[in-house]
């Protein structure tokens, strides 16, 4: 559905397609921005930030996975650049002028981030590393969001075929991941269920 929604934007300049859009992720994309920034306002004007940049360049875009992995990915970048801004103000300021925004913590956070996008390169070469079919089923039902069903009609297969080959994704996965520590796998696990 997103896909469609998106190709309409790109090629049509559909408002109300961009709208549904906005609506359907607006929420989720708050909550997680919040989540990263610590501060619900900031994560709204960050997600605000976020759309008007997909609208003003749609024509432009090229979406390689799903329209939710690019739009997280963006909004996880722009806290980012936010979260470094914010590391520069301490620096220069007094505490006192932002006492919410502790150049530790900010140092901490950006850490995390940074660990996390060092996770996410490594679930990608674990993904890629599966045999093929197994690969796209996955992709199919992580990255397109497709119910075991619609890849069971998609692909002429079984839905116990397709289940079968998720969970022998997600066992790979798990051995692939298996000396780090539990919460990289927290991260590791939340990635695999956003993208």
């Amino acid at each position: 559905m997103d896909q469609i929604l998106f190709s309409r934007v790109k090629s049509h300049n559909d408002q109300k397609a961009f709208e549904y859009i906005f609506n359907s992720h607006y929420a989720a994309l708050c909550s997680y921005a919040s989540g990263i920034l610590g501060n619900h306002e900031d994560a709204k004007d960050i997600v605000n930030d976020c759309f008007m940049e997909f609208w003003n360049k749609r024509q432009s875009i090229e979406i390689t996975s799903s329209l939710k992995s690019y739009l997280y990915i963006a909004v996880r970048n722009l806290s980012i650049n936010q979260l470094r801004k914010r590391k520069q103000k301490v620096t220069f300021n007094s505490e006192r002028s932002y006492p919410f925004y502790k150049q530790e913590e900010i140092s901490d956070k950006i850490e995390q981030l940074q660990q996390l996008d060092k996770l996410e390169e490594q679930l990608k070469d674990a993904i890629e590393s599966l045999p093929q079919q197994c690969r796209y089923i996955f992709f199919l039902n992580r990255y397109e969001q497709m119910s075991y069903k619609a890849i069971a009609e998609k692909l002429n297969l079984s839905v116990g075929t397709v289940k079968t080959q998720i969970a022998r994704a997600l066992k790979k996965i798990r051995l692939d991941f298996k000396d780090f520590k539990a919460v990289d796998q927290i991260f590791l696990f939340n990635l695999v269920r956003h993208f």
